[in-house]
């Protein structure tokens, strides 16, 4: 056998979302809430063995790591020229996909937030005003079901977000198991396309595409953090995908597209500059693309109004705990104060972030494959090297966002970057789990606060340590040379 270790590989992968449904399987537990309602014949499906903290966080556990070490041996192999059938792993990856839609959502109760906003919609209330407690105080089932940090929280996404919901409560109903399946059937679809789109960016060649199938539509961490637990990130970034296929032909067309993702979710603008960047040296093609994003931006927000904004300003003054930049809060709020400290944060983290662009931009264009169309490419390095800068120094940051990031990767060449943000993505899907915001036996809460709160921000700073000797093996950040300079179009 020529590539044994694919095999191996393959064999981890399948043995973490064999974990993954099995601890969806055992039913409500520190990492699954319960999702009342019906009909009991739709999915999703559980037992009801009410499964200890214990158990799950090291199922989950168990799922994760192997996920991430089959996907880490996935990598060495492909680099070494290994190319599995693409369609066959493609198809497994969509049977993966709705297996674990078929089971409950699990890694936390954002699910649940989400069906409380479109049943605010559905039933004349503002999701940007009002809250679950809102419904709560009426007795709406949907309303009661929603958990603790969520419950007198308005939404924080935009209004494609907020339609996606309301269609998942017209059909749902007062059931919350109805409304969750919708939820999750429509970003598992969002996923499955996605794949779909990035096998056609690829282009023909059978490592590329299966890269993509690998990296992507099989891979563990993104099949439980982005489509079993519910959230909307898979839903979104199908738009921003959408559109770095369009871009080439038609940038009103990408404008378009993205000008929905970020309707969707905001952090998804990133993208917008990703296409520009592509487009760059195109008379007029640049402004067609934001001019198109800008008007479906008014279009969808008009109706809603800038109060949709509310939340979002609120939460950009947030920092979670499994970040770098969580190392230095607590001196800046000692000297500066709780607002001055938050403010000095988010600009740290917008400069950090761009110091991260500028040490990986050499290694990001060498990992530019040659065979895709030039603008196609350039936008999708863009992408993944934004999206990743940003993921990494971001003071507010979940593991679900990091679908922002894999999907442009995997068009790329193997590379540095591959490595990065596998890391990054293991870190916090561990940090992570179980999930739930509920009372926790004291071994389990001491592993959790323990791996959010202190293994996370150093192992984040570990990673930014990582940025710089990627640099330096690549040669160091790209020099500034004069612009009628050839290589100053380069990265």
């Amino acid at each position: 056998m020529e590539h044994p270790f694919g095999c191996v590989a393959l064999g981890l992968t399948a043995l973490a979302i064999a974990l993954l449904l099995l601890t969806g399987l055992l039913g409500p537990s520190a990492a699954q809430p319960p999702v009342p309602g019906g009909p009991s014949w739709l999915p999703p499906y559980h037992l009801d063995v009410r499964p200890g903290a214990g158990v799950v966080t090291a199922l989950l556990l168990a799922a994760a790591l192997s996920g991430a070490l089959g996907l880490g041996v996935a990598m060495r192999e492909l680099r070494r020229g290994w190319a599995p059938d693409p369609g066959r792993l493609t198809l497994a990856g969509a049977l993966a996909a709705l297996a674990v839609v078929c089971v409950p959502p699990m890694g936390s109760a954002d699910h649940l937030v989400y069906a409380a906003y479109g049943r605010l919609a559905a039933t004349g209330g503002d999701p940007y005003r009002d809250t679950a407690a809102t419904l709560a105080r009426d007795g709406d089932p949907v309303g009661v079901a929603v958990e603790a940090p969520w419950t007198d929280v308005p939404s924080v996404y935009g209004p494609v977000a907020t339609a996606q919901q309301w269609l998942a409560a017209r059909i749902g109903g007062t059931s919350v198991h109805t409304t969750v399946l919708v939820l999750t059937l429509f970003g598992a679809a969002a996923f499955v396309l996605t794949g779909l789109l990035l096998q056609r960016a690829a282009g023909p060649d059978r490592g590329a595409r299966a890269r993509v199938a690998i990296l992507w539509s099989l891979n563990p961490l993104l099949l439980f953090v982005a489509v079993n637990a519910g959230h909307l990130d898979a839903f979104a970034l199908v738009f921003a995908v959408g559109a770095l296929l369009a871009v080439r032909r038609s940038p009103a067309l990408a404008g378009v597209l993205v000008g929905l993702a970020c309707a969707a979710k905001i952090s998804l603008g990133l993208y917008v500059l990703a296409l520009a960047w592509g487009l760059r040296g195109r008379p007029r093609a640049p402004a067609a693309l934001i001019g198109s994003a800008l008007v479906v931006g008014i279009a969808t927000y008009l109706p809603v109004g800038l109060g949709a904004f509310d939340q979002v300003r609120e939460n950009s003054r947030l920092v979670s705990l499994a970040v770098p930049l969580r190392l230095v809060l607590g001196p800046l709020e000692s000297a500066l104060g709780h607002d001055s400290a938050r403010t000095v944060i988010g600009l740290l983290g917008w400069l950090l972030a761009a110091l991260v662009v500028w040490l990986l931009a050499r290694t990001a264009a060498r990992a530019r494959p040659a065979a895709m169309a030039h603008v196609t490419r350039e936008s999708a390095a863009a992408a993944a090297l934004l999206s990743l800068a940003w993921l990494l120094t971001t003071p507010y940051s979940l593991p679900w966002y990091d679908v922002a990031a894999w999907a442009p990767l995997v068009l790329l060449a193997p590379s540095a970057l591959d490595g990065l943000l596998l890391a990054r993505s293991t870190l916090l899907v561990c940090a992570y789990i179980p999930g739930r915001v509920v009372p926790l036996p004291d071994a389990v809460d001491t592993l959790q606060r323990t791996l959010r709160g202190t293994v996370g921000p150093w192992a984040g700073a570990a990673i930014l340590v990582a940025v710089v000797l990627v640099s330096r093996r690549a040669g160091g950040p790209p020099r500034l040379r004069s612009p009628r300079s050839p290589a100053a179009r380069r990265w």
